[in-house]
């Protein structure tokens, strides 16, 4: 690990001289729980996985079990004299995304792309929350499923993965792959692909004693919340659903066109928070045919509307790059306005599970109030409620 780091270390240091530091702070209060962090290397036998090349791009033609890097974030005891992961920790884990077994000189140059590919140039040595390998805490905790962006990293928002687990809440990932390669597949069959990675990581979660596996919820960012919604339309576990900007708003044709995801159907709560109003020059490409979220009408559904984020904001990983933010300006609002609106998503997330599992009055009048009653400065969030209706769906789940 100390190489990896150093290695990190080398890799971020020069572009992190280029473009400043960082603004991003995360300073959303945590729970009452020490955060413990592990990862457990597995392979779902059902599914083959083909890789196509090896990390040097030389032809491969191997084929296995399909690889889960599955990242878990949990409450835990204060481990003695233990110290807090930096954000080099999870950076480093770009080397075992889809291979458990490279050699150094191979993890070297897997790390050294990807941190090229996704653009990467956050300090490593920002400390986190989370420490690593801490002892369990006994009791049941509810289960959250984090499902990535279209090929994104399964650490890309752990800044909210360990605000949740210091509040109580088991957190999985596994990093959006595709079907047969490391790039996720578009369109059904990726959708498809992750939807099964959702439920093989809660199949695996049975195995964890302080699962309550009555409360399982699946988290969803961008194409991670398109996914959610082909995971929730097979797996009865499944009883809440979040979305960071989800990908369901935007492509609602990919869920009719699977003849079983159907949102008018769905009974299950969900929070889904969208980007600031978008011009229609830039809806070039996205099908506005009809609305996921108003078809919904079984369900209770909380609308965050978040002026003054766009897509790549709901992403810490993003958020925490200055050189993002020099590639992507923004005429608007500050970088530090954006970071502390990625803060009060933290907080309508906690609150929506707070509700929907606990029953927690303060969460639902949290939920219920005006942002200007939650202390929500002005003009950066707004908050609809689309409450369920009472008669029931006119089908069942296949």
């Amino acid at each position: 690990m100390r190489f990896y780091l150093l290695l990190l270390y080398l890799l971020t240091t020069e572009l992190a001289h280029a473009f400043g530091p960082s603004s991003f702070r995360f300073s959303t209060k945590p729970g009452p729980y020490t955060v413990g962090f592990r990862v457990a290397y597995q392979y779902d036998n059902s599914r083959t996985y083909n890789a196509l090349t090896d990390v040097n791009g030389t032809l491969a033609n191997k084929s296995g079990a399909r690889p889960l890097q599955t990242l878990i974030w949990y409450p835990a005891h204060l481990a003695p004299r233990a110290s807090a992961m930096t954000y080099g920790d999870y950076l480093s884990l770009f080397v075992s995304e889809d291979s458990f077994t490279l050699t150094s000189s191979e993890a070297a140059s897997v790390l050294k792309k990807n941190l090229h590919d996704y653009q990467v140039d956050a300090d490593p040595q920002a400390r986190m929350r989370a420490i690593k390998d801490a002892p369990t805490q006994r009791g049941k905790f509810p289960l959250v499923i984090y499902a990535p962006s279209f090929s994104g990293p399964a650490f890309e928002n752990a800044d909210i993965c360990e605000y949740l687990a210091s509040y109580g809440y088991i957190v999985m990932a596994s990093p959006s792959i595709g079907a047969d390669s490391f790039d996720m597949t578009g369109g059904i069959p990726g959708a498809e692909t992750q939807a099964k990675d959702i439920s093989f990581e809660i199949g695996f979660s049975s195995s964890i004693p302080e699962v309550d596996s009555s409360h399982i919820a699946v988290l969803g960012y961008s194409w991670g919340g398109l996914s959610n919604f082909f995971a929730a339309a097979k797996d009865d576990r499944i009883k809440a659903l979040l979305a960071f900007d989800g990908s369901a708003r935007y492509f609602p044709s990919l869920l009719s066109k699977s003849g079983y995801v159907q949102p008018k159907d769905m009974t299950i709560p969900m929070l889904f928070f969208t980007r600031g109003e978008i011009p229609l020059e830039e809806l070039v490409g996205a099908d506005v045919s009809a609305s996921v979220l108003n078809e919904m009408a079984h369900s209770d559904v909380y609308i965050v509307r978040m002026h003054n984020m766009r897509h790549g904001e709901f992403d810490s990983m993003k958020q925490r790059s200055p050189a993002y933010w020099t590639r992507h300006p923004s005429a608007e609002y500050s970088p530090e306005e954006t970071s502390e609106s990625y803060n009060w998503v933290g907080r309508y997330t906690l609150a929506f599970l707070d509700w929907t599992f606990r029953q927690d009055q303060h969460a639902h009048q949290f939920l219920t109030n005006s942002p200007a009653a939650n202390g929500v400065p002005g003009h950066m969030l707004a908050v609809q409620f689309n409450p369920k209706k009472e008669d029931q769906p006119s089908t069942q789940k296949p």
